[in-house]
């Protein structure tokens, strides 16, 4: 097997100014934040550029770059199929979904189901839907520091710090939530935005680096004879577009999931009713649909190549439960230069803190603006707290999701997780509790309580068919972890899993509530005048009469102009120690490549200035 590099000093050197740059974000846009609307939505004027590639990536996290490599490293070309389906999901949000969220009006994720249903719907759906995604965000940082702690060598080492000691995972693991913690407190959405956006730039800097190198060097030197490799040296079947590893209902109830996720997932509708001018949406969407195709494929492309180059990466990592995740990372081990490795670890923390942040932002919005502030004008005769007390609650409750986020993956570390179960929780959830949200904004004949009803309807249905299913397997149900148990099984001669079953039952029991109940419409008065309020804003196009560009909207291209300029100059200053030519080559590349897109950002400040 060939040999592969470990990180120096020179990748060191740009993790940490990496990390500096995304806290000293945080610290910067925090004079942004005058009150909750600047903290959840950025004033409603988060500039629409800056917003779509804050979408996109929010998407993403180190399981892109590790389990999905591991699945194409096993499929094969098929798998292209499987993570480009957003490119559909994001066409509905062009045409529909963009400029309904626009048009909503709200100030927090949720505040949708207050307006659509009830406030009861609002405290139904926090219950069920934060304590799940505060414990996702404990495995993503915890699935993360796994990968860093092993790339910089130093996850089985200790550190004594005198009154206790830390092993170089949790030192890692701790490190990066204090980073996380200090821009997402203290920026809020602006700091999300922003260093999303540096995030892509990474990102896109990385793939436009490994693509074109991994066929290189298969074709020894020539980028076309690596494709005529690939095809000609790949196992038998490796790839064509079909596959017996990803049956036909698995893949069309992945894109059905991706409609829901990429159009009505809280964030994404963040993202939406953030921006001033609706007709911002339609560039969005558009955006991230031509990346959401363009992107996976560029990372998908090289995993194929690692196939090849690494056919056994048992023998590479005999440490993990699961070598082939460590496809792409083997891969980028092999073929980039020192210091540009840097830049890898970089992206996937990029990766993985952009969809954290992001989730931490909402969380806090929902817990102040949905929870908190109904409460207190309950209990205070109609009078809510002070915009001040509001902003001081959102930073705070970001601070205790995210401390308790990474509690639960230093409880990860100590008992594990199981990948497959997540996917089950998450299938099990997710299509139902997103299906009267989706329903909700093109169809508003269905009464105040309809919403609650059909989430419940769903989520019981596919508990008692995840039952049904495991006891016909013939296999005991002891606790409640053996309801989660894998099994298929097929009907009329195709392939069924636990992952199809719980889409399609999830959506047709969820859905058939939500329709049989527009049989008994509102009759309280209150009921009836806000859902006319709502259906009244939602013909109503949102555009910004104004027409002005914001100071503050000008702000974040200057800065993202700035970061970007600090990482090429960095990169082209390490091209001068990086060693061979080749490696100079790479980061000199890279290096120009991040002031080229510093230029872009900084000549768009100067035009809406």
């Amino acid at each position: 097997m060939p040999a592969l590099k470990h990180l120096n000093s020179l990748d060191y050197i740009v993790i940490i100014i990496f990390l500096l740059m995304v806290a000293g974000v945080g610290i910067f846009v925090a004079k942004f934040n005058k009150g909750t609307k600047d903290y959840f939505k950025a004033g409603g004027k988060l500039p629409w550029l800056i917003s779509s590639l804050s979408l996109f990536v929010s998407g993403f996290s180190a399981f892109m770059f590790v389990s999905a490599s591991g699945f194409t490293y096993r499929t094969g070309l098929s798998a292209v199929f499987f993570f480009t389906a957003s490119f559909f999901a994001y066409w509905l949000g062009f045409f529909i979904f963009g400029k309904l969220w626009r048009r909503s009006r709200i100030d927090s994720p949720m505040e949708i189901l207050t307006r659509r249903y009830s406030q009861s719907t609002t405290y139904f759906y926090s219950i069920i839907t934060v304590i799940p995604n505060i414990l996702l965000m404990g495995t993503l940082i915890y699935t993360l520091c796994i990968f860093v702690s092993s790339a910089l060598g130093f996850g089985a080492k200790e550190f004594d710090f005198g009154l206790f000691s830390l092993s170089g995972f949790e030192a890692t693991l701790i490190g990066i939530g204090i980073i996380l913690l200090v821009y997402t407190v203290l920026g809020g959405l602006w700091a999300v935005a922003v260093t999303d956006t540096l995030q892509f730039i990474i990102l896109f800097l990385m793939t436009m680096i490994v693509f074109p190198l991994a066929f290189v060097h298969l074709g020894h030197g020539n980028f076309f004879t690596g494709f005529r490799n690939l095809w000609q040296q790949a196992p038998a079947g490796f790839m064509k577009l079909s596959s017996a590893q990803l049956p036909i209902l698995f893949l069309v109830s992945f894109w059905i999931m991706n409609v829901f996720g990429y159009n009505v997932n809280w964030h994404i509708g963040q993202r939406y009713y953030s921006i001033a001018d609706e007709r911002d949406t339609k560039k969005m969407a558009a955006l991230c649909a031509v990346l959401g195709l363009v992107g996976p494929v560029l990372w998908i492309m090289p995993v194929l190549v690692a196939k090849v180059l690494f056919p056994d990466l048992g023998s590479l990592w005999p440490e993990l439960t699961e070598p082939t995740e460590a496809s792409f990372v083997t891969l980028c081990l092999f073929i980039l230069p020192n210091g540009f490795l840097g830049v890898l670890v970089s992206a996937i923390l990029a990766a993985s803190m952009s969809s954290a942040d992001s989730t931490f932002n909402w969380l806090a919005a929902v817990i102040t603006k949905d929870v908190y502030v109904p409460l207190v004008r309950k209990l205070n005769d109609g009078k809510e707290p002070s915009d001040r007390t509001q902003l001081l609650v959102g930073k705070g409750t970001v601070l205790i999701v995210g401390v308790l986020a990474i509690l639960i993956s230093l409880v990860f570390q100590k008992h594990g997780s199981s990948f497959d179960i997540y996917m089950n929780i998450y299938s099990m959830t997710t299509p139902v509790l997103f299906m009267p949200v989706m329903v909700g904004l093109v169809y508003r004949k269905t009464p105040w309580w309809s919403g609650m009803a059909a989430a419940s309807a769903g989520i019981v249905t596919v508990i008692a068919m995840n039952i049904i299913v495991v006891m016909i397997s013939g296999l005991s149900i002891h606790s409640v972890g053996d309801i989660f148990q894998n099994v298929s099984f097929s009907i009329f001669g195709l392939p069924y899993g636990k992952f199809e079953l719980n889409i399609f039952f999830g959506i047709f029991s969820s859905g058939l509530v939500l329709f049989l109940s527009s049989r008994w419409p509102n009759k309280n008065q209150e009921d009836i005048d806000r859902l006319a309020a709502l259906d009244a804003d939602l013909r109503a196009p949102a555009y910004d009469k104004n027409g002005q560009i914001d100071k503050k909207s000008i702000q974040p291209y200057k800065i993202v102009a700035i970061l970007s300029g600090i990482l090429g100059g960095m990169l082209l200053i390490l091209s001068f120690v990086s060693g061979s030519f080749r490696d100079i080559s790479i980061n000199f590349i890279t290096g120009a490549g991040a002031l080229l897109f510093g230029l872009f950002f900084w000549r768009m400040a100067k035009k809406y200035a």
